[in-house]
């Protein structure tokens, strides 16, 4: 059942797909233009990271880097169709334009959240079970079907919910939705979700600093240094990510009837989220940065990937394996046998996408 609302009076001068009227179109323009530009160049160098940095490459971040695709839909593809309404003066401000958007971020939204429990139920298990466990939940199983599956239902979802008008009503606010469809989708994709997360990461805050207690060769290897920073890492952007779209969820069903320019205010509040979340990976954790800056490095400053960089690297990887084989083979017998800890740590790192 559709419960029909009455359709605030300043709609006029607020659209839902290019904000208010009474701002410059121009400064709309370019806030729109370098916040698409600036969220596909960091999102895109976020995902493409798992496959250029050889400490990402594990079959966990199958998750993690689909959360960058997430944020990837938004960023290549609900604001450049923003700016190009803003250039067409209006013509294209039509209402199946804005339901395009509309399912867009909604699909979005809720991938996000269904992939953030994913990556914080994997962290969570792989910290605290053994290798066997690890690699036969996570590494064995078809991960690749899994982030498939999520995107299809979660486009499938936010498609019904749209176009058969059991969302709320986004574009001209002249309905609720239906009452059941909501509820249902909020607590399967946001509140459960949301709830497992943070249960999880706290979990794995206080299972890094126990395990760094108890076993000082870890608390000085690098595995700690990565475990603590993708930790809190993840804390970070999940909680980002809630202050984000709490806004709009506490307007839309608290106060439905609040004027467009509160209502669309919160809605643009967690779309712009998707700029600046994995820019938080690439400054604070080392891995991401070394990704970054030599993603940064082939795309703006070689013409080709085949240049000094790979030799130089390739020359060095030869001449490591050459004189240190046999150092390396007893060093790793001696860790495998003392420490059963390390020895899982180095397995993991085997397990590349």
């Amino acid at each position: 059942m559709h419960v029909i609302i009455p359709t605030p009076g300043n709609s006029t001068r607020y659209s839902p797909v290019t904000l208010s009227s009474e701002w410059p179109t121009l400064s709309r323009l370019l806030f729109i233009i370098i916040c698409s530009c600036l969220g596909t160049t960091i999102n895109g160098f976020f995902v493409a990271a798992f496959f250029v940095e050889h400490t990402l490459k594990k079959v966990g971040n199958v998750f993690l880097a689909c959360i960058g695709l997430a944020d990837l839909i938004v960023t290549t593809g609900v604001m450049p169709v923003s700016a190009v309404v803003l250039l067409s003066a209006g013509q294209w401000d039509t209402l199946p334009v804005c339901h395009v958007l509309h399912f867009l971020t909604e699909a979005s939204t809720y991938a996000y959240s269904f992939f953030f429990v994913l990556v914080a139920i994997e962290t969570y298990w792989r910290l605290g079970c053994t290798v066997f466990q690890y690699e036969h939940v996570f590494v064995s199983s078809r991960v690749g079907i899994v982030a498939f599956l999520v995107f299809v239902a979660c486009f499938a979802t936010a498609g019904v919910g749209v176009y058969l008008h059991l969302d709320y009503d986004y574009c001209q606010r002249l309905h609720n939705g239906d009452y059941n469809f909501r509820v249902t989708t909020f607590a399967t994709f946001h509140a459960v979700p949301s709830v497992i997360t943070l249960l999880c990461l706290i979990g794995c805050c206080f299972k890094v600093r126990s395990r760094a207690r108890r076993h000082v060769y870890y608390k000085r290897s690098q595995q700690y240094e990565r475990d603590f920073s993708t930790t809190n890492l993840n804390i970070t952007a999940f909680l980002l990510y809630v202050a984000a779209w709490t806004p709009y969820i506490v307007v839309s069903l608290k106060y439905p009837n609040t004027n467009d320019s509160k209502f669309y205010h919160c809605v643009w509040i967690g779309v712009f989220r998707s700029v600046f979340t994995t820019f938080l990976y690439s400054s604070m954790n080392r891995s991401f940065r070394r990704a970054f800056a030599h993603l940064f490095y082939y795309c703006c400053c070689k013409s080709t990937v085949s240049g000094s960089f790979s030799s130089r690297h390739r020359r060095a990887f030869e001449y490591k394996s050459a004189t240190g084989d046999v150092r390396v083979h007893i060093m790793h017998q001696a860790v495998s046998t003392n420490s059963p800890q390390r020895g899982a740590s180095t397995s993991r790192e085997t397990q590349e996408l």
